[in-house]
């Protein structure tokens, strides 16, 4: 099974130029970087004739970190395509034939990598339970009050609570879209990303794989770390809110009114 590697980018060369530099020493069939047309084409040419092996699309526009990864679909490729934010340093060896033996015999699952801070944290909301107007509130309370057992009860005791990593893999409503691999025909079955999402697009994907058939499973044996570069800026946290609102509308408002 053919494993390829899919890079979103937007004005973060030098990290692009370090990922880039440790995912062409491993075994992939394929390594494709995204641009969502970043203010700087130069560099991005610059990197283009430095890693010859890779190949780069350069959008014409931007259309958000979602959409952009849709742009992987007109490669029309086939196997297991591996998503990687740019700012991420690859902590595991042998990613390829670790994805290879993960979806052996065509395994419809969604698989989130372990994401750690760069103190060596495993990052907060790397993987969890849906989005939900009451819930999310519920979850928040919960935690702040330290009752694990609470938790437990709810399906809610995820290890990056207590600074734990993930020891089995585990099945979860959804994964952190800076790092998974799923296979591309499964992508392409649910659309890629809904482009309206400029922010929860993880979420999102997940659930409509969720209804397609596919699990979304966290795992503890593909590690990378986060180095958390912000290309978003002001328009952040308007972001944030108005997806959250979007997704609600979506998948949970006017269902619990029926």
């Amino acid at each position: 099974m053919q494993v390829h590697v899919a890079i979103p980018h937007y004005n973060a060369p030098q990290a692009l130029r370090s990922l880039l530099a440790q995912l062409t020493e491993q075994d992939f069939d394929s390594i494709t970087v995204l641009d969502d047309h970043s203010t700087d084409q130069q560099k991005l040419q610059d990197l283009a004739r430095e890693f010859p092996v890779v190949n780069f699309i350069f959008g014409e526009k931007n259309i958000g970190a979602g959409a952009n990864r849709n742009r992987f679909l007109d490669m029309h490729k086939t196997g297991v395509v591996w998503f990687i934010d740019c700012d991420m340093r690859v902590e595991t060896e042998n990613v390829a034939d670790m994805l290879r033996q993960k979806f052996a015999g065509e395994n419809h699952i969604m698989l989130g990598s372990t994401i750690l801070y760069n103190n060596g944290q495993p990052m907060a909301w790397n993987y969890g339970h849906e989005m939900h107007p009451q819930h999310d509130r519920q979850f928040t309370q919960v935690v702040q009050a330290d009752h694990r057992q609470t938790l437990q009860q709810r399906g809610w005791d995820y290890p990056w609570i207590w600074g734990e990593r993930v020891t089995v893999d585990r099945q979860v409503d959804w994964v952190a879209e800076g790092s998974f691999a799923l296979l591309i025909d499964d992508f392409a079955k649910v659309g890629g990303y809904d482009a309206e999402f400029r922010y929860h697009e993880g979420q999102d994907l997940a659930h409509r794989l969720r209804e397609a058939g596919v699990k979304i499973m966290a795992t503890g044996d593909i590690v990378c770390t986060h180095l958390d570069i912000d290309v978003r800026g002001k328009a952040r946290h308007r972001e944030i809110e108005q997806s959250a609102k979007l997704f609600y509308q979506k998948y949970h408002i006017k269902t619990d009114q029926d």
